[in-house]
């Protein structure tokens, strides 16, 4: 499931395409927790993955107008490799039973590990401080929602072990 972190010059990849990325991952991560809500059968990650798919949701929203804002004719094809920095496993995932929901858990929590990696290993070569103050923040928070997601597996009697190695 979890590949290889691409290994990636970060000092040479920009703020502009950093940023495409960034919004691609947020992206992803918003659609996959509205997943998870609507197919959910406990109340309480039902209501906890609505809340992040809305927190995921703002977060892309600031990070597209951070984009616009500094580069606003800025456009990028993002492939495979790109996404996989803040990504892990399909786009989207399939949680219609219980074996599925465990995996698509899974999925989620790798792909926040593998966003706060991103974020924290690009935050100390961006060139704009709105860049490196927004992946600062994403990164922190990426990680208390891994927590968070690891609490509320546990509270729902799953234990989730993950693949990704990135803590």
């Amino acid at each position: 499931m979890a590949k290889k972190v691409p290994d990636v010059d970060l000092v040479h990849l920009g703020d502009d395409k950093a940023l495409a990325i960034a919004a691609y991952g947020e992206a992803v991560a918003a659609y996959r927790y509205i997943i998870l809500a609507e197919k959910s059968s406990h109340s309480q990650l039902r209501a906890s993955f609505e809340a992040m798919a809305q927190e995921e949701s703002r977060h892309r929203a600031m990070v597209q107008e951070l984009l616009r804002s500094l580069f606003a004719d800025a456009c990028f094809y993002l492939d495979n490799r790109d996404k996989s920095m803040v990504c892990v496993g399909p786009r989207l995932v399939d949680a219609r039973d219980e074996p599925r929901l465990d995996e698509a858990m899974k999925i989620t929590v790798a792909s926040e590990k593998r966003s706060a990696s991103f974020y924290a290993r690009y935050a100390p070569v961006a060139r704009h401080g709105q860049v490196q103050q927004l992946f600062e923040s994403l990164a922190e928070q990426a990680l208390a929602r891994v927590r968070r997601l690891r609490q509320l597996f546990h509270d729902s009697g799953k234990h989730i072990v993950e693949t990704c190695p990135i803590q």
